[in-house]
C-alpha cells in the first residue's frame, strides 16, 4: 500500500505540473473529462496490481511458515517418543541385569549404542525435513521475484541456501538455492550431483538451440534464461563464486552422431566487470575433447556491444555471432550459432574434431576445490 501511495503522489505531481505548465492551457472542464477519467482509471488498475502481488507475498510467507512449523512438531514429537522409550528401556534393564559389574557393563553398552542409534536417527529426520523445506522454497520461488519475495517476507534464506554444490546435504541433481557468501543474493543453480563425483555448479547449458545465445553485455553479465533448459548463469555470478575460493572447470560436448568428449581444467577463475571478466586462471587440461580454452587464458569477454578482443578493428563476436573470451579470434566458441554443420560461426570446440564443425550439446560447469 506504501507504494502505491508513492505512485499516486507521484502521478499526482506530474499532472499538477502540466496543469499549471506555461505551454498547456488546460482548463477545469478539462480535469474532468478524457484525461481525468483515463488516470484515474490507471491509477485503480495499479492499486488492484500491488493488492494482488500483496496478497500473493503473504500467501508464500504463510505457506513457508506452515512448513517450518509442521517439520518442528514433527521432529519434537520423534525425539519426545526416543526420551520415553529411552527411559523405559533403562528402567527394564536396571530391574534384570542387578548389580553385577558384567552386567553393568553390558548395560552401559547397550545404552550407548541405543544412545548413537537416537542421533543418527535424529540426523537422519532432521535432514530429511531440510530436503522438503528446500523442495517447498524451490517451488514458491523463482528468479524473477526472489528478491522482492526476500524483502517482503523477512525470511531468511541463508537458512535454505548453500555456498557451494558440494555443500548440499542431498546428492541428487537439481535446482538448489545458492548463495556463495552471505553477502551475495541468493540465485537459484543446477548442480550435478553424479557426473565426476558430484558437486558441480552449471553455469552454461544448451542442446536444443531453443535459446539465442548472441546476446548483449548485460544479459552476459546478469545472465538470461532458466536452469530448466537452456541458459547462462551470468558472469558477475562466475566472479563472485570463483573470487575468493578455487575452483576447476569441466565442458561436457557432444557432436549430432551422439558421440561424449570433455576437457577438465584443474583451476578456473573469472575477473570483474572491471577487468571485462577476464578469464584470470585457468589450470591444466586434461580430457578427450582437446584443448581449446588454453588460448583464451587471460582474454576479456567480448560481446556484440561491447569489444574486448584482441583482433584490432573487428569485433570477433559480432564476426563469429556469439559471445565469449575471444583473443584474435577463437578456438572456442560454445556461445555461438546452434548448427549441424560446419561454419566458424558455429557453437564449436576447435580441438574437438580439428574442424569447426557445430555441436549438438555443450554443457560448462564449476565445482569448488
Amino acid at each position: 500500500m506504501y507504494v502505491f501511495k508513492v505512485t499516486l503522489c507521484l502521478a499526482l505531481i506530474v499532472f499538477s505540473a502540466t496543469v499549471h505548465g506555461d505551454e498547456l492551457d488546460v482548463t477545469e472542464s478539462t480535469l474532468e473529462g478524457f484525461e481525468y477519467q483515463t488516470l484515474t482509471a490507471k491509477l485503480d488498475y495499479l492499486q488492484h496490481k500491488l493488492t494482488e502481488m500483496d496478497f500473493a507475498i503473504k500467501e508464500e510467507r504463510k505457506a513457508i511458515d506452515e512448513t517450518l512449523e509442521h517439520q518442528k512438531n514433527v521432529s519434537e514429537w520423534i525425539l519426545s517418543i526416543m526420551n520415553q522409550q529411552s527411559q523405559t528401556l533403562r528402567h527394564n534393564l536396571s530391574e534384570v541385569t542387578g548389580p553385577s559389574v558384567r552386567n553393568q557393563r553390558m548395560v552401559s553398552n547397550f545404552m550407548a549404542l541405543h544412545i548413537q542409534s537416537n542421533e543418527m536417527l535424529t540426523v537422519q529426520i532432521a535432514n530429511a525435513n531440510y530436503e522438503r523445506l528446500r523442495k517447498d522454497v524451490e517451488m514458491l520461488l523463482s528468479n524473477q521475484h526472489l528478491a522482492q519475495f526476500m524483502i517482503s517476507s523477512g525470511f531468511n534464506l541463508q537458512s535454505v541456501s548453500f555456498r557451494s554444490c558440494k555443500k548440499t546435504p542431498s546428492k541428487r541433481s537439481g535446482k538448489y538455492l545458492m548463495q556463495p557468501t552471505e553477502n551475495d543474493e541468493p540465485f537459484i543453480g543446477y548442480c550435478e550431483q553424479t557426473s565426476f563425483g558430484g558437486g558441480w555448479l552449471v553455469f552454461q547449458y544448451r542442446f536444443n538451440g531453443s535459446v539465442d545465445f548472441y546476446r548483449d553485455w548485460v544479459e552476459y553479465r546478469n545472465g538470461f534464461d532458466s536452469v530448466d533448459g537452456e541458459f547462462w548463469l551470468g558472469l558477475e555470478h562466475l566472479h563472485r563464486i570463483t573470487r575468493d575460493r578455487k575452483h576447476e572447470l569441466l565442458v561436457e560436448l557432444k557432436d549430432f552422431e551422439g558421440n561424449y568428449k570433455y576437457a577438465r581444467y584443474s583451476e578456473f577463475e573469472i575477473g570483474s566487470e572491471g577487468v571485462h571478466y577476464q578469464l584470470k586462471q585457468l589450470g591444466t587440461y586434461t580430457g578427450a575433447a582437446g584443448d581449446s580454452l588454453t588460448y583464451h587464458k587471460g582474454m576479456t569477454f567480448t560481446t556484440k556491444d561491447k569489444d574486448n578482443d584482441e583482433s584490432g578493428s573487428k569485433n570477433c563476436a559480432e564476426n563469429y555471432d556469439g559471445a565469449w573470451w575471444y583473443g584474435n579470434c577463437y578456438a572456442s566458441n560454445l556461445n555461438g550459432v546452434y548448427m549441424n554443420r560446419t561454419d566458424a560461426k558455429s557453437m564449436n570446440w576447435y580441438d574437438y574434431k580439428l574442424t569447426f564443425m557445430g555441436l549438438a550439446y555443450s554443457r560448462m560447469l564449476i565445482r569448488e576445490k
